[in-house]
């Protein structure tokens, strides 16, 4: 999957480990100026990349008025958007591309949002860094945790939303329907 092989790369290349995975750090070291402001009367409205590449500016915008899990997944998603999607697609004088992380980013009808948000999931929540994870909070005393205490667990370690890592290890075949 090109989007596993990205992030395994981009962990790789920055030395990291396990999680959480410093998503503020690696947009700097890529270059990207991270800018945090309240984007009001546009609470829908999460993250934005400008990327000006005549000049190689990149500026990852992030709405500051939302929650600190929601600001990491935007950095994420955004950071998506700037290694899977090259091409320019607003011009303003020079080239010029902005993209928003908005409230239809998630509905699955953007192929390019659908991409970033699978970028960000795999980003912020590596396959392996779960499963590792995973294995050394079953090793503990307690051998076994509900389906919420383990959401919940691994969703604090990973620094994202219950909801983020619910939805990450469904996809990833981890839970049980049950």
């Amino acid at each position: 999957m090109r989007t596993q092989r990205h992030v395994e790369k981009l962990l790789e290349l920055h030395g990291i480990t396990g999680p959480p995975v410093p998503v503020d750090k690696i947009a700097k070291k890529l270059g990207a100026k991270l800018s945090f402001e309240p984007f009001e009367g546009h609470d829908d409205i999460s993250g934005i990349l400008y990327r000006d590449s005549e000049a190689g500016h990149v500026i990852i915008g992030i709405n500051s008025a939302h929650p600190d899990n929601r600001q990491r997944f935007s950095i994420a998603h955004e950071l998506g958007h700037l290694i899977l999607h090259k091409k320019q697609q607003l011009f303003v004088d020079k080239v010029v591309r902005i993209d928003f992380r908005d409230s239809k980013s998630s509905l699955a009808i953007d192929n390019e949002e659908i991409q970033a948000n699978a970028f960000a999931a795999e980003l912020l929540m590596p396959n392996t860094f779960i499963k590792n994870e995973i294995v050394r909070l079953l090793s503990r005393k307690r051998a076994s945790f509900s389906k919420e205490d383990l959401i919940s667990e691994l969703a604090s370690i990973f620094a994202v939303s219950k909801q983020a890592m619910e939805y990450r290890l469904n996809n990833l075949g981890m839970l049980n329907s049950a």
